[in-house]
């Protein structure tokens, strides 16, 4: 069907379920920068604030700045609770010129830069650690506005795009390859880097954020200039300019959405929770830095996205063949049984060291290659490839089946309200977050972690920043021994603590999502199938009612 003839400052809109190339092919991997940028933020942050020296360096006073800032992302659950409802109603009420979803991505994608940018800037290392506090906290509730504007468009722009379910897998598979990209990037990053760099945690921080910053903004813009839009349905422009507050909640009559979304809440808070854990306990585990724990993470990482890409490449393909509880079934056994396996090689459940174990001293001997590869430390890539990559088709199956649900909205209340509906993913993410930053706390203080090794890492850094070790590879070497030293006196009694704790909520959390998704979901494939044919005779027909309005003119 013909384009929009006025385009204006951006690429114009289309008509019909055939996504524009580059539409298809940029909207989704522009997402790369932006969820890199999410990445140093919801994973990273935390991280930053423990070892960067920017706290006290009395234990004291370092556990009560970590309560203040701990109490602070609880109330900032609170704020988010607010923020990306009322974001997503101001995105279904408010319509520009320039687009129903590309300007919140543009104006978002700005505020983010700026913010990001002073979170890991503002405030250098060397204080008492308040100051810090304060302004780590106020720059976090800003970035948490700034970043739902763009994501709320973002990801409301997802199931407008198409309703047709062959083109909706692909252009989902596409965005959740992107996420997973953008993700890995940054945690290549961050786990390789420190300490391999000669700069210490607040530097490598400090730089890291004012490049991911800029690359984010860059990416987002050209989505607003060169992106199209689909043509909005006349009678749901109408329904979406009246829309209210309490339709954030009256939209969760939709059964299939309502069990889309606390699926999706559960599934956010296992799949990160590894990750949001998992850099400090390799760091526990197999020593500190970029060539010991770090390296390990980095492995990690590589196999969460080579696992993941194979798998979602997959997916098309799985769809073809199998029913989607069916692939939801088999995933969610893959996932469970590998994670408790995973439990069993690389937390000291049998004895004083994991059974996927070297002597961290071999690094120095035969580089990190050769300390990984030589012994047993290779047997965690094999439980972390399968949990990983089938995490990736329960994500993409979650996905594309809660954009089904708004299609079955409009069918059954006559209303479509994506960037409502779509509201609830960022809420499920930030709370997820949150979730997992309060596990983090709970676990190193239940085990001793916080007493036993973190207050000292943080230490270390801070005598790094001032000048206490001199300067130069000397400098570096010395301050890193100090620190391996301190993690020398961790028992394995609390590095099995953090594993019981971990891969117990991982496997419960995903327990529950599948009972949930696969038995109370409701819609089936071949229902949704009817009703995407029933809503395209609905559409056409809207249309030409509003070509008569119009004096034979579409709006």
């Amino acid at each position: 069907m013909a384009e929009k003839q006025h385009r204006g400052l951006t690429a114009g809109t289309y008509s019909g379920d055939k996504i524009p190339k580059f539409t298809k092919w940029y909207y989704p991997f522009s997402g790369i920068f932006r969820d890199a940028c999410y990445a140093l933020v919801g994973t990273f942050l935390l991280q930053y604030t423990m070892y960067a020296g920017v706290l006290s360096s009395d234990p004291a006073t370092y556990q009560s700045q970590i309560s203040v800032i701990t109490i602070a992302l609880v109330i900032a659950l609170i704020w988010d609770g607010l923020n990306d409802p009322i974001m997503g109603i101001i995105v279904e009420k408010v319509h520009f010129k320039t687009g129903k979803f590309r300007p919140w991505i543009l104006i978002g994608a700005i505020g983010n830069a700026i913010v990001v940018s002073l979170m890991f800037n503002a405030v250098q290392p060397g204080g008492d650690g308040w100051l810090y506090t304060g302004m780590m906290i106020f720059f976090y509730f800003l970035w948490d506005f700034c970043f739902t504007m763009n994501d709320i468009g973002y990801w409301s722009m997802l199931p407008s795009l198409t309703s047709d379910e062959k083109e909706r897998s692909t252009i989902t598979t596409l965005v959740t390859i992107a996420t997973t990209i953008g993700g890995f990037a940054m945690n290549i990053v961050c786990f390789l880097l420190p300490g391999l760099l000669p700069v210490s945690t607040a530097q490598f921080y400090g730089g890291t954020a004012l490049i991911i910053s800029a690359l984010f903004l860059i990416s987002q813009a050209l989505v607003f200039f060169l992106c199209k839009e689909h043509a909005r349905d006349p009678k749901q422009d109408e329904i979406s300019s009246k829309t209210k507050f309490r339709d954030l909640f009256k939209i969760l009559r939709n059964k299939p959405l309502r069990i889309s979304v606390i699926t999706m809440l559960l599934y956010y808070m296992a799949g990160g929770l590894i990750t949001t854990i998992g850099v400090n306990y390799f760091y526990f585990a197999y020593g500190y830095g970029g060539s010991k724990g770090g390296f390990i993470a980095t492995i990690l990482s590589v196999i969460y996205v080579v696992a993941t890409l194979i798998a979602q490449s997959l997916y098309p393909l799985l769809i073809k063949h199998f029913k989607k509880r069916t692939i939801l079934t088999a995933t969610t056994v893959v996932i469970i049984v590998c994670y408790l396996v995973f439990l069993c090689i690389a937390f000291p459940i049998f004895g004083e060291h994991p059974l996927a174990y070297n002597d961290p001293s071999l690094v120095d001997t035969v580089g990190s290659f050769g300390w990984f590869f030589g012994g047993s430390l290779w047997t965690l890539i094999i439980p972390a490839f399968f949990f990983f990559g089938a995490q990736g088709i329960f994500y993409l199956v979650l996905l594309v089946m809660f954009q089904n649900s708004i299609e079955y909205n409009e069918w059954k209340y006559g209303e479509r309200k994506e960037s409502v509906a779509f509201s609830w993913r960022p809420l499920d993410a930030k709370f997820s977050s949150a979730f997992q930053k309060g596990i983090m706390n709970v676990t190193f203080m239940i085990s001793g972690l916080y007493t036993t090794a973190v207050v000292g890492i943080s230490t270390q850094e801070s005598l790094y920043n001032s000048g206490y070790y001199g300067t130069g590879e000397s400098a570096q070497t010395s301050y890193l021994t100090a620190i391996n030293n301190i993690l020398s006196g961790i028992e394995s009694w609390q590095l099995a603590t953090v594993g019981y704790i971990t891969i117990g909520i991982i496997v419960v959390c995903f327990a529950v999502g599948y009972y949930l998704i696969r038995f109370k979901y409701g819609l089936s494939d071949d229902e949704y199938t009817a009703i995407y044919k029933e809503l395209e005779v609905r559409h056409q027909k809207d249309i030409a009612e509003a070509s008569k309005t119009n004096g034979g003119v579409q709006a």
